[in-house]
């Protein structure tokens, strides 16, 4: 090209197009956002690992405590003032049944039967109060816990409730 004699050179530099050093620095910009938003994600998701864990170790306390309220109300409780693993009651059927807390496996046993899921470790203890003759009452402490690989995932849950037996000391 000639303009007033002379040729234009510039021409050759004025090509639409990315430098290399342009390119790196985009590439750098989207894999920090791609690392912002899967992290992001990946987050959520172990949310909703704990919210799920938390979930299934309360429905299991909840399923338990449940349980052996509504067997000790409608029990004689045949265990000592004092804070006990064992709890012994005679049920409205005159059977023996003995709730323990195998502190050492972690497990609720109701007469050697394991009352908590294989997924959820509990420990616990009984304090039993009777006086005179009023109604015997029993206090129940438990922590459970779900048993998971990642620790971030684990959910701890500490229960206590009292409950009195409806049966009068003679």
């Amino acid at each position: 090209m000639l303009q007033d004699g002379k040729q234009k050179f510039g021409s050759l530099h004025k090509e639409q197009g990315f430098t290399l050093i342009e390119l790196i620095v985009a590439m750098a910009i989207f894999s920090v956002v791609v690392i912002v938003v899967m992290d992001t994600f990946l987050m959520g998701m172990g949310g909703t690992n704990r919210i799920f864990s938390s979930q299934a170790v309360q429905e299991s306390g909840r399923f338990i405590l449940e349980f052996m309220l509504k067997e000790i109300r409608m029990s004689e409780v045949n265990t000592a003032n004092g804070n006990f693993d064992t709890l012994s009651i005679v049920n409205s059927k005159n059977q023996t049944l003995d709730y323990v807390f195998d502190n050492t496996a972690k497990q609720l046993l109701r007469d050697g039967e394991v009352l908590n899921s294989d997924n959820v470790e509990i420990t616990g203890t009984f304090y039993v109060q009777k006086s005179g003759t009023l109604q015997s009452r029993v206090t129940i402490v438990m922590k459970l816990i779900n048993k998971t690989e990642k620790e971030r995932e684990k959910a701890t849950i500490n229960l206590q409730t009292t409950v009195s037996s409806r049966q009068y000391a003679q």
